[in-house]
């Protein structure tokens, strides 16, 4: 038997070198060698089971009073096994709901799963992401849903409008009030919520304002 729970530690030691934000590949040798020493454990115990079962039907076959009380070596040896088996879980739980977080913030800031990320997903957590990515669009919609994109803004702006600075010449945008021309180095003056999707790839910058977005303004 390998040493407790270790196999468990470096699961969880491989998903936290990845920080936040990315996924370890899924690690599915590691997770299946984690089960078959759960199943071990839990073997060991049922045949400890098995055996006070065997000894308590041998003393009421010969008419002695079956022992009750099982003594402490056999005590503590299935309450090993028992708090490895319950470790081994919650890890593997924390594993598992840890990996499902990173995947809900992706949905929630990239809107979409990266291609490289899906790569290090197993088919379950793919099929999870694209569950949820449908609930999310279907609560934002206007025929089921609250018909607003919650995604645009994580944390409520202090201003309905903001001051940003064109990075690329994106030309001609149009916007709900009209329409504007972002060229680089002009500042322009847009809805925080339309601003939004061009902050995120790189088409302006926020100016003079305080991180509504949670950015640092120049």
């Amino acid at each position: 038997m390998s040493e407790l729970g270790r196999r468990a530690r470096e699961l969880l030691k491989e998903l936290k070198s990845y920080g936040p934000g990315t996924l370890s590949p899924y690690n599915e040798e590691l997770v299946r060698l984690i089960f078959s020493e759960i199943d071990e454990h839990n073997a060991q115990t049922e045949a400890i089971v098995s055996e006070l079962r065997r000894k308590q039907a041998e003393a009421e076959a010969e008419g002695a009073t079956p022992q009750q009380e099982v003594d402490e070596m056999t005590a503590t040896t299935m309450c090993l096994h028992y708090e490895c088996i319950k470790r081994n879980k919650r890890l593997l739980l924390i594993y598992m709901n840890e990996r499902m977080q990173r995947l809900k913030e992706m949905r929630w800031t990239l809107r979409a799963l990266p291609e490289a990320q899906k790569a290090r997903c197993c088919q379950s957590e793919i099929q999870f992401y694209n569950e949820y990515s449908r609930a999310l669009q279907t609560y934002m919609s206007k025929s089921e849903g609250v018909g607003m994109d919650l995604t645009l803004d994580t944390r409520p702006p202090k201003d309905t409008f903001v001051n940003v600075r064109g990075l690329k010449d994106a030309g001609e945008v149009i916007l709900s009030y009209g329409r504007a021309t972002v060229l680089v180095g002009t500042t322009i003056s847009l809805p925080a919520e339309e601003a939004e999707p061009l902050l995120r790839d790189g088409t302006v910058e926020l100016v003079d304002w305080d991180d509504g977005f949670g950015r640092n303004c120049s």
